[in-house]
């Protein structure tokens, strides 16, 4: 009874996930036709999320993309196409559309490598001659336009750097200058300092003679002075010498004429 609950259980899980992945391939379908391309995109991973794992949705899917621009998904799975082609022509058809997807992501040359791959496998095929044509123009104008924008970043690196050296050179001139600069300033005071000092030695020099000069005549005066007082003092002591040898005379006389 369990196994037979088991078994009925898992019938009608499948056949749930069965109804819904082919009701939203449904609506996937029904909203390609009116041209809805992107919720129409939504509704087909949705639907290959759930399919069984033998049902197929890349070529609808990869259309569906495309137009709905988004050549990423598109070229995916249009190489899933390419992949699990059974025959030749399947695969010259998945090229085909794949060699489209890569010319609208512009990847130029992967767009090359696959139709030329087409026309190995099919030389008569026109469509795939002209699209390689195509692809080669537009490879070899990207990579013109490629050089031209690495010419121009070189140039504006080789502009920069030259830029920069100058604007180098022009710093180290001006730190130069500012040293030059420095070195004259600590020159001059350097000058000025010895210039002041040297005229502070003047100054000193000549206050030393002045002070010097000053002493010298103030000793001249003394030295005047004293002679004076020198010269006042010997005509005081003649004077008084005179008077007292006047003095003595009188005296003798006196005595000598003394009677007895």
């Amino acid at each position: 009874m369990k196994t037979a609950w088991m078994i009925l259980l898992c019938v009608w899980t499948f056949n749930a996930y069965g109804q819904e992945w082919k009701e939203t391939l449904n609506q996937a379908r029904t909203l390609y036709k009116k041209g809805n391309y992107k919720e129409a995109l939504k509704y087909y991973k949705r639907a290959e999320q759930i399919a069984p794992n033998d049902v197929d949705l890349s070529q609808e899917i990869g259309q569906t993309a495309y137009r709905a621009n988004d050549f990423g998904t598109a070229a995916e799975n249009f190489e899933r196409q390419v992949n699990n082609a059974e025959t030749k022509e399947k695969e010259i058809r998945a090229r085909t559309s794949l060699g489209e997807s890569r010319m609208k992501q512009q990847d130029f040359q992967s767009a090359v490598d696959n139709y030329k791959q087409i026309l190995r496998m099919d030389p008569d095929n026109e469509k795939a001659r002209q699209r390689l044509v195509e692809a080669k123009r537009l490879l070899e104008q990207q990579k013109k336009q490629q050089q031209n924008k690495q010419d121009k970043e070189n140039n504006q690196q080789n502009k920069d750097k030259n830029q920069n050296q100058q604007n180098n050179n022009q710093n180290q001139q001006n730190q130069q200058n500012q040293q030059n600069q420095q070195n004259q300033q600590n020159q001059q005071n350097q000058q000025n300092q010895q210039n002041n000092s040297k005229d502070k030695q003047q100054n000193q020099n000549q206050q030393n003679q002045q002070s010097q000069q000053q002493k010298s005549e103030q000793k001249k005066l003394q030295d005047k002075e004293t002679e004076r007082k020198l010269d006042e003092f010997s005509k005081q002591e003649m004077n008084t010498k005179k008077r007292l040898d006047g003095s003595k005379g009188t005296t003798g006389g006196k005595s000598a004429r003394k009677d007895w």
